[in-house]
């Protein structure tokens, strides 16, 4: 008997009672950034070039009229006070990490996924928002939910104001018409 077990072979995993498979979730786009900024900061990897996407949306496009002008246009006279802070937070948060090139990439990723998210289910509402709790609950809803959930361990320390100071940033640059 011992002869005949010899010539056995398993064609794939040999389990003695219950077997687990561990599938682990592939990496996003956002956590391979976020660990490549970990290991840039760690290694003091820093850049003087800033992407160009970045600085497509830093630089203004073509309009002349500022974010406060826009906003009184469109009818939300009543956020340009938080819209010009929120607006210098993200002008802040670039500068601050214009160093880390992988730092600029989260950030100009973050900054495209909000002019998506405004242009495809915000600023269609807006003709209907005439008190700013609406506009916070409208940014609640599409905006920072979803934008919470691509950050992943968060390494710039993006948060929700941030996130809402993109849409003012974006405004203030040309890139977001609220009416």
């Amino acid at each position: 008997m011992i002869n005949w077990l010899k010539n056995i072979t398993a064609g794939r995993d040999v389990v003695g009672r219950d077997k687990i498979t561990n599938i682990l979730p592939t990496p996003t786009q956002m956590d391979l950034l976020s660990q490549r900024y970990v290991e840039e900061k760690n290694n003091q990897e820093l850049t003087h070039v800033i992407i160009d996407e970045l600085t497509h949306y830093s630089n203004e496009k073509y309009d002349i009229r500022d974010l406060t002008e826009k906003l009184q246009e469109a009818g939300f006279s009543y956020v340009i006070e938080t819209g010009e802070l929120l607006k210098e937070e993200v002008s802040k948060l670039i500068i601050r990490n214009q160093h880390y090139k992988s730092a600029q990439k989260i950030i100009t990723y973050l900054l495209a996924e909000v002019e998506s998210i405004f242009n495809a289910k915000i600023k269609s509402e807006l003709l209907t928002v005439k008190e700013e709790s609406v506009l916070k609950l409208l940014f609640r809803t599409h905006l920072e939910q979803e934008i919470q959930t691509h950050l992943g361990v968060n390494v710039l320390e993006i948060y929700n104001r941030q996130i809402n100071g993109m849409v003012y940033f974006l405004t203030g640059n040309c890139h977001l018409e609220w009416k």
